[in-house]
């Protein structure tokens, strides 16, 4: 497969990057925890870091911080070695590197640093990896900063020489069309260097062999079809799912109904009451019965919908002029979540 194939491009001194995009829970992790299994078998030295969701934006350099934290444990001669005489610079990157405490220039020296900062990254990583497999893998690019944005940018660019793999994974439903990751991704699919995979979710086949494997008993062909519909083929639904059907429960679990309702409470008060309405407005709701039973002004129901919308909540229907849930399971969430009266007013 593709992983495999950069693994042995960049054993032979190609450095390739790989960015994986998928839904939550379609098993991203797991396909990065396996391929770093695999890499660590065949000699390669591997450096986890993963993005740290803070307020608007992300932690800045987070993952590259951490990832040259674990290269650092793992060939501590070797990364001093290529750091030696730029430690300082370096230090705004992994600051056990410095005794000093760096201090943040602002301005134009801050914009000529930044750029010294990524080009001496870039360098450090092709020496490091001169000799040996290097794979540098940074999870949840979705939560990224700009900065950590432009210096992965920048390395996916530049970088020419050594046997590196940088691999970084995405939520595609976190990806709304105003996400900053957005001009990224098309920008780097043009790169000859970068490989873009995006994991679909489970046929129902796929749905089946997970479930008898959760359950360690082939299922009832009933009960697959049950949850490959609830879950939309989600491996993460469908686990929630088969365990709480085999401890006999028929709603969603606590934790699961915890997990789908966190995005659709982020959004604001206009938004959720749209959302809770077509939920029970069927599997496609018109847009005028949503204005009909909303009440809104229109312009005040287009900006509910649109936050609905850009957070891959609710999405345009295919055909028509209607909304429908981009995820069944949210959609059974939400409805769930409604309170007695409220769902006999909105019927």
């Amino acid at each position: 497969d593709k992983l495999s194939d950069a693994l042995a491009r960049a054993s032979g001194g190609e450095p390739l990057a790989l960015l994986i995009g998928g839904d939550a829970g379609v098993t991203k992790t797991r396909q990065i925890e396996e391929f770093a299994a695999a890499a660590g078998r065949r000699g390669a030295v591997v450096a986890v870091g993963g993005c740290v969701e803070i307020g608007a934006d992300g932690l800045p350099f987070a993952p590259f911080s951490t990832a040259l934290r674990a290269l650092r444990r793992e060939l501590p001669e070797e990364l001093a070695a290529a750091a030696a005489g730029q430690e300082e610079e370096l230090a705004r990157l992994l600051p056990e590197l410095c005794e000093q405490p760096v201090t943040r220039g602002t301005g134009r020296h801050d914009e000529d640093g930044m750029a010294r900062l990524f080009e001496l990254t870039a360098r450090l990583l092709e020496q490091v990896a001169a000799d040996r497999t290097v794979v540098l893998a940074l999870e949840d690019l979705h939560w990224a900063d700009a900065s950590t944005r432009h210096l992965l940018a920048y390395l996916f660019r530049t970088l020419r020489t050594g046997r590196l793999v940088v691999l970084a994974s995405y939520r595609s439903d976190d990806i709304h069309r105003r996400h900053p990751l957005r001009p990224l991704l098309a920008e780097l699919d043009r790169l000859r260097t970068v490989r873009r995979i995006e994991l679909a979710r489970f046929t129902r086949e796929e749905v089946g062999r997970q479930i008898a494997g959760i359950l360690a008993a082939e299922p009832a062909p009933a009960q697959v079809d049950e949850i490959f519909e609830r879950s939309d083929g989600n491996a993460f639904f469908v686990e929630e799912l088969a365990c709480c059907a085999n401890e006999g429960c028929v709603s969603l679990s606590d934790s699961l109904r915890d997990v789908l309702l966190v995005r659709v409470e982020a959004l604001p008060e206009s938004a959720q009451r749209v959302v809770r309405i077509a939920a029970e407005g069927g599997s496609t709701v018109e847009y005028r019965l949503l204005a009909a039973v909303a009440r809104l002004t229109e312009d005040d129901l287009i900006e509910a919908l649109r936050a609905a919308v850009n957070v891959n909540i609710l999405v345009a229907a295919r055909t028509g002029d209607g909304y429908r849930f981009r995820h069944s399971l949210v959609r059974e969430a939400v409805s769930d979540d409604l309170l007695p009266g409220e769902r006999s007013r909105l019927n």
